[in-house]
C-alpha cells in the first residue's frame, strides 16, 4: 500500500459515496486507476467492507458482558444481533458492546437478544446521555 491508496482510503472513510471520478480529479490520476486500486485493496483485504452510517440512532447503550469461562469470545460474538460494535476487552467483563438503535425499546430488545446467547452469563447496561467526538 503506498500513499495514494492511503488517500483513497482517507476520502472512502470520510465520504463512502465519494465516486471514484472525485477521487480521480483529488488524486490527479485516471478513474480506471482508482478502480483498481480500490479494488486490490479489497482483494488483499485492506477493505473489508463498504457502510452506510445514518442518524437514525437516536439512542445508544454500552453493554458489559461477562463469559462463561469455557466460553471462546470468537464462537459467541458469531451470534449476537448485527450492527453492534463489540469489542473484547481485559479486566472483570470480556465484551463492550456498543448498541445504537431509534427507541429504548428496540435496545431492551437486543440486551435481552445478547442475555439469551448461550455462553454469556452476566450483562450490566449503561444508557449513553450524551456522545461527544474530540
Amino acid at each position: 500500500m503506498d500513499e495514494k491508496d492511503s488517500k483513497i482510503l482517507e476520502t472512502l472513510k470520510e465520504d463512502g459515496r465519494a465516486s471514484y471520478t472525485q477521487i480521480a480529479e483529488e488524486l490527479d490520476v485516471s478513474e480506471g486507476t482508482i478502480r483498481n486500486r480500490v479494488r486490490n485493496m479489497q482483494e488483499e483485504g485492506v477493505i473489508e467492507k463498504f457502510t452506510v452510517e445514518t442518524d437514525q440512532e437516536n439512542v445508544s447503550a454500552v453493554v458489559l458482558a461477562k463469559l462463561s469461562t469455557s466460553s471462546m469470545p470468537g464462537k459467541i460474538i458469531k451470534d449476537f444481533p448485527t450492527g453492534l460494535k463489540i469489542y473484547e476487552v481485559t479486566g472483570e467483563h470480556d465484551l463492550v458492546i456498543n448498541i445504537g438503535r431509534e427507541d429504548m425499546e428496540e435496545i431492551n430488545n437486543v440486551v435481552d437478544e445478547i442475555r439469551n446467547i448461550e455462553g454469556v452469563s452476566e450483562t450490566l447496561t449503561k444508557s449513553v446521555l450524551k456522545e461527544t467526538e474530540t
